[in-house]
């Protein structure tokens, strides 16, 4: 295993767990509502930042947390979590976009 080639599934394995236990640390729906809300954000900004270079690892990272998530909050409703997680990108990929949060 080269890390320099396979750097997009590691991160993703590691932000697949990090998705995992932010779902059951939470201690209701309406906290991990939030919680994917507020993640999505984070990811909208890294989408803005690498938006021409590295597309497909984000992508591949996004899912792989999306799926941890999904995993961890197994009583929440799937629709209502992929719905935020997409609004929080697309937000936070807005909010860049238009230059109300500037990025370094």
């Amino acid at each position: 295993m080269v890390f320099l080639l396979d750097w997009p599934e590691t991160v993703g394995l590691l932000f697949l767990i990090i998705g995992f236990v932010l779902a059951i640390m939470s201690g209701n729906a309406v906290v991990l509502y939030i919680t994917c809300f507020l993640m999505g954000l984070i990811f909208g900004r890294m989408w803005y930042k690498f938006r021409v270079s590295q597309c497909i690892p984000l992508f591949i990272v996004v899912m792989a947390f999306f799926l941890g998530f999904i995993l961890g909050g197994i009583y929440a409703n799937l629709r209502i979590i992929a719905l935020l997680l997409l609004a929080g990108i697309l937000v936070g990929y807005w909010l860049h976009a238009k230059k109300i949060i500037r990025s370094l």
